[in-house]
C-alpha cells in the first residue's frame, strides 16, 4: 500500500486494513486474558544488539546544548524487555515497530516492521510453543475462520501443530543426518556437493542457509505450521544450550513455508552471554560492519536474576525453575496470512520503499 489514496479508494486494500487492525485487538486482547502485562520499551537505543548480520539504523539525537548523540533504532526490544524481566516482572509482551537497514523490500520483508515479542519467567520453550498455538487458534475463533489460505495452500490452524527438531527436518527433506555436518568444513563439502557456490572462509550459518533455505524451507507448514526446534549452538548466540550442547533451545515458526516467529529458551549466565555477545561484535568487525560495545545494563541484569528471585519466590516449589522463554513474532506476515493479502505491501499502510 503507498499512501492513502489507494487506502481510500480500493475498497479490497481498506478491508485488508480493518483486518490488520482487528487482528492487533485481538492480540493484545489475548494476552491480557493471559495474565501478561504489555509494556513499552525505547526504540532508539545507544548500544543494540550485535548480530553481525544485521544492519542498524542510526539517528542522531541532539542535548539541549545542542551536543550530538548517536542512537540506533533497535532491531527487536529483546534487550530492554529483559531488564524489565531482571526488575520482577515476568508474563511481558510488547507490539511496537523495529528497524532493519537494507532489507529486501517486497512481499517478505520492509525496512521498518511491527513485531510482537513476549517473554515468561519462569517458562520453558514449551511453553512459548503453547502460547503461539493458543494466540493463532484465538484469532481464527474470532475472526470466524478455520483454516488459513496462503500460496494455494490451505492450512489448518486448529488441532496439533507439528513439532520437529531441526535433525529431524534435515533427514526428511534432504536425506542426512545433521549431526555429521555441525562443523563449518564438513557441511561445506555437503553444500558443494548438492551443487551450490562456497566461498572462501565462509560462516557456518551462510552454508546452512543454502541447503535450508532453498531445500527444506519451502515445504516447512503446508498442511499445518510447525515449529522446528533445536538449532546448531554456533546459530544461537542468546539461547541456552541443550543437554547435547552441540544444539541450543532455539524455534522457529513456519506456516505455509513463511517464517513467522523466532524464539529461545533464553540465556540468562551473564558471564557466557557477555562471552557471546564479544564475539558477535568481533565478527562484524571482521566483516568490516559498524561495532558498539556490549550493552553493559543488559549485563548487569543478568548479573541480578533472571526470573528476579522475588518472582520465583512467590512461586509454589515445583515451579521454581530458571528458564526463560521469549519469542519475536511478525505481525505484519501474521496480518498477511489472515487477510489473504497478495505480499506485505498490501498489509503496511506506507511502506518506507515509497518514500526513497
Amino acid at each position: 500500500m503507498s499512501n492513502w489514496h489507494e487506502l481510500k479508494d480500493n475498497p479490497r486494500l481498506k478491508k485488508i486494513f480493518e483486518q490488520r487492525i482487528e487482528i492487533i485487538r485481538l492480540i493484545r486482547e489475548f494476552f491480557w486474558a493471559q495474565g501478561f502485562v504489555e509494556t513499552e520499551t525505547p526504540i532508539a537505543v545507544k548500544t543494540p544488539s550485535q548480530e553481525p548480520y544485521l544492519n542498524f539504523v542510526p539517528v542522531n539525537l541532539h542535548g539541549p546544548r545542542g551536543d550530538e548523540h548517536k542512537f540506533y533504532l533497535h532491531t527487536s526490544p529483546e534487550f530492554g524487555m529483559k531488564k524489565l524481566l531482571a526488575a520482577g516482572w515476568s508474563k511481558i509482551f510488547q507490539i511496537c515497530k523495529c528497524f532493519r537497514d537494507n532489507e529486501e523490500f517486497g512481499g517478505r520483508h520492509n525496512t521498518e516492521f511491527t513485531m510482537i515479542e513476549w517473554y515468561r519467567a519462569p517458562g520453558a520453550l514449551a511453553d512459548i510453543m503453547d502460547d503461539t498455538e493458543n494466540l493463532f487458534r484465538f484469532v481464527c475463533e474470532k475472526l470466524g475462520m478455520d483454516f488459513i489460505d496462503y500460496q494455494n495452500y490451505k492450512i489448518k490452524i486448529a488441532g496439533a501443530w507439528d513439532r520437529m527438531t531441526m535433525r529431524e527436518v534435515w533427514q526428511k527433506f534432504v536425506g542426512v543426518n545433521l549431526d555429521e555436518y555441525l562443523l563449518t568444513e564438513k557441511l561445506a563439502e555437503l553444500v558443494k556437493e548438492r551443487g551450490y557456490n562456497v566461498e572462501k572462509d565462509e560462516p557456518y550459518e551462510d552454508l546452512f542457509f543454502k541447503i535450508f533455505l532453498n531445500e527444506i524451507e519451502p515445504k516447512l507448514g503446508i498442511e499445518r505450521p510447525i515449529f522446528v526446534y533445536d538449532y546448531p549452538a554456533q546459530m544461537s548466540s542468546l539461547s541456552r544450550l541443550c543437554e547435547d550442547n552441540r544444539y541450543a533451545e532455539r524455534f522457529e515458526l513456519y506456516i505455509g513455508g513463511l517464517e513467522m516467529a523466532n524464539a529461545f529458551g533464553e540465556l540468562t549466565d551473564a558471564v557466557d552471554q557477555k562471552n557471546r555477545l564479544e564475539a558477535d561484535r568481533m565478527h562484524r568487525q571482521h566483516l568490516g560492519k559498524e561495532t558498539w560495545p556490549v550493552d553493559a545494563e543488559f549485563i548487569s541484569a543478568l548479573e541480578s536474576g533472571i526470573p528476579n528471585s522475588e518472582v520465583l519466590a512467590a512461586l509454589p516449589a515445583e515451579a521454581r525453575r530458571a528458564e526463560v522463554g521469549g519469542i519475536a513474532l511478525g505481525v505484519d506476515r501474521m496480518v498477511l496470512l489472515f487477510t489473504g493479502a497478495r505480499d506485505l505491501n498490501e498489509v503496511i499502510f506506507e511502506s518506507i520503499k515509497d518514500q526513497i
